[in-house]
């Protein structure tokens, strides 16, 4: 449980990064990470603490490189496969949440570009 907790809570932090990367945070962008973080309280019963913990993830700014060396540390305790369902996950969850506002700025662009090459998704 506290390894999906973790990839929750990266999701979360590489959701916030990329939806303020344009220096914007919009309502709809907010809305779309608020209600893929509120979902974990449909994974079953997890204990307050974690459910804080992510949560938590909301109240922070963070860099990119930041992000990547989390994404790195997270995922090498997987298998390959796993891995790669993983990295694909969090591909389609920032392609939404750049998305999110109706507009893809060249900023959050640039950075999309810089995480996809760090992991190897075309």
């Amino acid at each position: 449980m506290e390894k999906l907790i973790n990839v929750i809570k990266l999701m979360a932090k590489t959701g916030l990064f990329f939806a303020n990367a344009d220096g914007i945070y919009s309502e709809k962008e907010r809305d779309y990470i608020t209600g893929f973080v509120s979902g974990i309280e449909q994974i079953g019963d997890i204990p307050a603490e974690l459910k804080g913990a992510v949560y938590d993830t909301l109240n922070h700014q963070y860099q990119l490189d930041e992000i990547m060396n989390e994404t790195d540390d997270l995922v090498k305790d997987f298998s390959d496969q796993e891995r790669k369902a993983i990295l694909y996950s969090i591909n389609d969850f920032i392609g939404k949440v750049i998305k999110a506002d109706g507009k893809v700025h060249p900023l959050e662009k640039e950075s999309y570009k810089q995480w996809k090459l760090r992991f190897g998704i075309a």
